[in-house]
């Protein structure tokens, strides 16, 4: 490697981590590339990097371009061992996507979203050219007590009550970011709250099948907790990842706080979304019931019938948080981000067909399997 200023990625070998090293290796930047993998070796890294980028939409010429000189190997909760790494003195920005991504109550969830992004903190503050850090959260820690007409400030503070929360994941966010602020107030720290990322817009839901199996859920079972002409934001990883970079290259930002979001122009009405989808997928007809969520236990016997691969009772203790999260009708302004020049992100019906057909094959219990590790 040469002397060139180094981008460090976190969580490569995930979804959103993944696809943000792939669009910065088709950009041109692959030798710039510090990546941190959770590996004991180098080989080992990569190997696992490989297998990821791929499934992301690396071609084998992209992998090419990256060699164990670009791999970091450590973990977030033994980050204190490479301190010592001269390649961090080279570190002008860091891509902080690495997080424990379920609505499961996983135990480490803290240990990995909270402590770990504050060891990162540490390991970078005060480096000699750092000039950004990128803190990647999510747009739903505003909690679930929805503003007056459901569009979501890019707000600077975000509710750290359990209560405030439906998920331990979107308070785990929560608290890092204000820990970052409140225990580093020099580092040159940007936040980036993506809202729902579902599905990539060239590769549909081949690399995740996260979040999108609901919608087919809902269609199936012909109910939903919220008016069909309610608004859901959704956004594609791949507009996601360019997203980060447009915002960790600009010279210069006006603010510090940008939802990654499909805001008032890409946002679509689940009748919208289930128009798209009655052309392309096998459904129990087209008419929906609202439904409050303390009525999905009474779907289990339709569950069993229009979807026997699921275990009823799992599925329905999913839906009903699904149910709560629809019921919100967010859509999260992203003036901040548009102001700074990036486009807005292609809907969800656009590219909707291509997740249909990435999925059709995938049993429903495993696609569940996504966000409940």
């Amino acid at each position: 490697m040469n002397n060139e200023d180094l981008i460090l990625i976190t969580g490569a070998t995930g979804f959103l981590g993944g696809t943000t090293a792939v669009e910065a290796i088709q950009a041109g930047l692959a030798y710039r590339l510090l990546l941190l993998v959770r590996a004991p070796n180098p080989r080992q890294a990569l190997e696992r990097l490989w297998i990821q980028l791929k499934q992301v939409g690396a071609s084998d010429a992209d992998l090419a371009q990256l060699s164990s000189q670009q791999v970091l190997c450590a973990d977030l909760s033994e980050i204190a061992d490479i301190v010592g790494d001269p390649r961090l003195e080279r570190v002008s920005t860091v891509i902080h996507c690495a997080a424990l991504a379920t609505f499961a109550d996983h135990p480490a969830l803290e240990t990995t979203n909270v402590d770990g992004t504050l060891a990162l903190a540490a390991l970078m503050e005060g480096r000699p050219r750092l000039r950004r850090f990128l803190y990647i959260g999510t747009a739903m820690a505003c909690g679930s007590h929805s503003a007056a007409d459901n569009s979501i400030p890019e707000m600077a503070n975000l509710p750290l009550a359990q209560e405030d929360h439906l998920v331990p994941y979107t308070r785990s966010k929560a608290i890092s970011e204000r820990m970052l602020k409140e225990r580093f107030p020099d580092l040159p720290l940007v936040v980036l709250r993506p809202s729902i990322v579902v599905g990539h817009t060239r590769l549909g839901c081949a690399p995740s099948q996260s979040i999108f199996w609901v919608f087919m859920v809902w269609q199936k079972l012909g109910v939903l907790t919220t008016s069909l002409d309610a608004k859901i934001d959704v956004v594609p990883v791949d507009w996601c990842a360019q997203a980060i970079l447009h915002l960790a290259f600009k010279e210069t930002l006006a603010r510090q706080v940008f939802h990654l979001s499909a805001g008032a122009q890409s946002s679509r009405s689940f009748r919208q979304i289930d128009d798209a989808l009655g052309s392309r997928s096998n459904a129990y007809g087209r008419d929906y019931e609202q439904i409050a969520v303390d009525q999905i236990d009474q779907l289990i016997p339709r569950i069993k019938v229009r979807i026997p691969d699921c275990n009823p009772r799992l599925l329905s203790r999913a839906l009903k948080l699904y149910g709560e999260f629809a019921r919100l009708n967010y859509v999260f302004n992203n003036d901040n981000l548009l102001e700074e020049g990036m486009t807005s992100a292609a809907p969800l019906t656009d590219y909707i067909g291509l997740c249909v057909a990435s999925t059709r094959n995938i049993p429903i219990s495993e696609q569940m399997k996504w966000d409940f590790k």
